[in-house]
C-alpha cells in the first residue's frame, strides 16, 4: 500500500491496517507465530565485558509486574539469563529484508543472552527468525511499547536492563519519538550501550539512533520539499534523543535509493548544523536488505546486498532559512558496498569520494546514485 500525507488507509481483511511512515518495516516483520507472555522476568544478573553488574529489574532483583496494556510475545526461556558481554555494538538496518548477516555477527558478543524487540505496532515476526533461523539467545521477547506509561514501567525497564541486544523494528519514528523520549526506555538504551550490549534498528528503528533524528512528527518528507525548503512544516527535527558515541553528529535514513532520499539527507545535515546541533555532520543513508555494523570502537563495515551512501559536510550550508531553496556545497558523497569500512563518527574510509551539492530545489548531480 501507498501512504499520502494527512490520511491513514486502512484495509479491512480482518483486520484494520494503519499505513505509516516506512510502515514496509522487514521481510520477516509479517510472520513468525511466538507465545503470547502474561508473566514477568527473572531476577539473574548478567555481566558485561567490563565488568559491571548489569540491573536485574525490581526491588532485590524481584520480578516485575507485567502493566495492563503491553502487549509482549515470547520465544525461548522466560527466566534471565546469566552472561558475559562482549560489545557494545550498533546495527543500522535499511528496511525491508532482514540482513542475516548482522544478526549473526551479534551471536558472540551476546553469550546465548536475551533479546528484546521493541516496537509500537506490528506482531511478533522476529520471534522465531532471531530465535530459530539466526539462533544463539536464550530468548526473544517482543515489546509493543506504545506510550510513555508503558515505556516508564518497571517491566519494560526490566526486560531491557536484562538485555543483551535491543533491536528496535520498522514501525513510525515519530511513535517511537513520542513514546519513548525522556522514559525508562531512553534511558535503558543508552544504559545497555555501556554494558556492552548490541543495539539495532531497521527501518524507523535505525532513523532513530543517530544524534540528529528526522522525527516525521507530521509525516514524512519528500526529497523535492526537503530540498525547496529545509523548514517546511514536515521538516520536523529532533536533535535530543538518543547519543551513542559512534553516531554523534551522525543523521541516518533508510529506505535509501529506492525512495531516492539523497535530498532530504542532505537537508537533515544541513538542519541539524543551522539548528546548532552540530558544526560538522555525517549522513548515512542505507538502502534495504543492507546494514551498517559499527563496533565499540566506531569501525563499521557493510554488509548486505545495496549500498550505504556516507556524506560527510565539514562547513555549514551557504543558505538553510525557511521559504528558500538549500544552498549546500562541498559535501563528499562515499558509496560502500559489502565489505568497505568506515569509521565513525568522523565518517572516514577509503572509499572513492565524489562530489555532493544542493542548488535552486534539486542535487547536484540530479542522479546522485
Amino acid at each position: 500500500m501507498k501512504c499520502f500525507k494527512g490520511k491513514k488507509l486502512l484495509c479491512v481483511v480482518g483486520l484494520l491496517i494503519a499505513c505509516t511512515e516506512d510502515a514496509a518495516g522487514t521481510a520477516n516483520d509479517a510472520g513468525g507465530a511466538a507465545q503470547s507472555v502474561t508473566g514477568g522476568a527473572g531476577g539473574a544478573t548478567s555481566t558485561s565485558s567490563s565488568g559491571a553488574a548489569d540491573a536485574t529489574g525490581g526491588a532485590g532483583g524481584s520480578e516485575a509486574e507485567k502493566p495492563a496494556g503491553l502487549v509482549t510475545h515470547l520465544s525461548g526461556n522466560d527466566a534471565n539469563a546469566e552472561t558475559t558481554l562482549l560489545g557494545p555494538a550498533l546495527i543500522l538496518m535499511g528496511g525491508g529484508p532482514d540482513v542475516d548477516a548482522a544478526f549473526e555477527r551479534w551471536v558472540p558478543l551476546i553469550g546465548g543472552g536475551d533479546v528484546v524487540v521493541l516496537r509500537t505496532s506490528g506482531g511478533d515476526g522476529y520471534g522465531d527468525y532471531l530465535y530459530s533461523d539466526i539462533g544463539g539467545a536464550d530468548s526473544v521477547e517482543t515489546l509493543l511499547v506504545t506510550s510513555a506509561e508503558l515505556a516508564d514501567s518497571a517491566y519494560v525497564a526490566q526486560r531491557l536492563a536484562q538485555a543483551e541486544a535491543i533491536f528496535i523494528a520498522g514501525g513510525d519514528q515519530a511513535e517511537y519519538v513520542t513514546a519513548w523520549k525522556g522514559t525508562a526506555v531512553e534511558a535503558e538504551l543508552q544504559n545497555a550501550w555501556r554494558r556492552g550490549a548490541v543495539i539495532g534498528g531497521t527501518s524507523a528503528g535505525c532513523a532513530i539512533l543517530g544524534s540528529t533524528v528526522f522525527s516525521a512528527l507530521n509525516d514524512t518528507v519528500y526529497s523535492d520539499e526537503a530540498l525547496a525548503d529545509p523548514f517546511n512544516r514536515y521538516m520536523t527535527m529532533e536533535h535530543d534523543f538518543l547519543r551513542f558515541p559512534p553516531l554523534i553528529d551522525v543523521v541516518t535514513d533508510t529506505h535509501f535509493a529506492e525512495r531516492d532520499r539523497m535530498g532530504r539527507l542532505l537537508a537533515f545535515m544541513a538542519r541539524a548544523i543551522s539548528d546548532g546541533a552540530s558544526t560538522q555532520m555525517v549522513g548515512l543513508g542505507v538502502d534495504e536488505g543492507t546494514a551498517l555494523w559499527v563496533g565499540a570502537d566506531g569501525q563499521s563495515e557493510v554488509l548486505g546486498a545495496g549500498t550505504v551512501y556516507l556524506l560527510r559536510a565539514s562547513a555549514p550550508a551557504a543558505q538553510c532559512v525557511a521559504g528558500q531553496p538549500l544552498e549546500f556545497a562541498d559535501v563528499s558523497l562515499f558509496a560502500l558496498q559489502a565489505g568497505d569500512t568506515v569509521e565513525l563518527p568522523a565518517g572516514e574510509t577509503a572509499a572513492e569520494a565524489r562530489p555532493l551539492a544542493a542548488a535552486s530545489g534539486a542535487t547536484i548531480p540530479t542522479d546522485p546514485y
